[in-house]
């Protein structure tokens, strides 16, 4: 399929669905317990960082989305609170290190102290923060492996588009909540269960 037609095609969109039934049904009960739990550990995550600082949740869930983009999660919790307690002291952005771009730590930096919200414009990272901070279940967090998902059903792995636009990502964010909701299931977390799935699989 052509993920870039997603947009004015309804033939891709049904198969855009199809694929990520198929991803859901092939989960273990072990990735659906994975994929559940991810969410609820931000979030807690994000509880500890709001009251270690004394900053809303909202903004400190806004840190760890800023500094998510190409950063493992393990390696992403230690920058926010890297961040957060930089803030706390007063230092600037150019005093601490970080695992991802120096672009992102700066508006990292900028939502800590109140300066900054993420935006829609940035989908992936808005959803995600909306996801960890306010259980918010409008937005879904769509990453290269949510990607792959909506585009292939094949057990290793195999060569897809990886990138898409603002307006594709939110065909695929709206297609996924459709089916997420079909199963009865929050679509942050329908979405985590199929990350563990696809990943499972093509990393064997």
């Amino acid at each position: 399929m052509k993920i870039n037609e997603v947009t004015k095609n309804a033939e891709v969109r049904k198969q855009l669905r199809r694929n990520l039934k198929h991803w859901y049904s092939q989960a273990t009960i072990e990735d659906k317990y994975e994929g559940q739990r991810w969410y609820t550990e931000a979030s807690q995550f994000a509880s500890f960082l709001s009251e270690k600082y004394g900053v809303t949740k909202e903004i400190a869930a806004g840190v760890v989305s800023a500094l998510s983009p190409n950063n493992k999660w393990k390696r992403n919790k230690i920058d926010a609170e890297i961040v957060l307690s930089a803030c706390a002291a007063g230092m600037s952005p150019d005093a601490v290190s970080v695992c991802t771009f120096n672009a992102n730590k700066k508006r990292a930096f900028q939502i800590a102290v109140g300066n900054f919200k993420i935006l829609k414009s940035s989908p992936k990272t808005y959803a995600f923060a909306r996801n960890v901070g306010e259980d918010d279940p409008s937005h879904v967090t769509i990453d290269r492996w949510h990607v792959r998902a909506c585009q292939t059903t094949s057990k290793s792995p195999v060569q897809v588009q990886e990138s898409i636009t603002s307006k594709q990502y939110s065909v695929i964010e709206q297609e996924t909540i459709k089916v997420a909701n079909e199963f009865g299931v929050k679509p942050h977390e329908f979405q985590a269960t199929i990350w563990v799935c696809i990943k499972n699989h093509w990393n064997r």
